[in-house]
């Protein structure tokens, strides 16, 4: 299995086969965070789960009815 990471910002796409690939997963505060390693743009991709969970229970799907 290979991983490949792309900037939200730029776009570019980084190979699991790159030195320069770091794809940190924090169970902790619940964010996958991908630094872009482009030397022009070096945005810091983060994906918050967090809120997910919160979200979710203060608005729950409705209920679905079977006919």
């Amino acid at each position: 299995m290979k991983i490949a990471c792309r900037c939200e910002m730029c776009g570019t796409f980084f190979m699991q086969d790159e030195d320069d690939l770091c794809l940190s997963i924090d169970f902790k505060e619940k964010t996958i965070s991908f630094i872009c390693r482009n030397k022009q743009c070096k945005y810091d991709n983060i994906f918050d789960f967090g809120g997910w969970k919160k979200k979710a229970e203060q608005s729950p799907l409705p209920r679905i009815g079977v006919m």
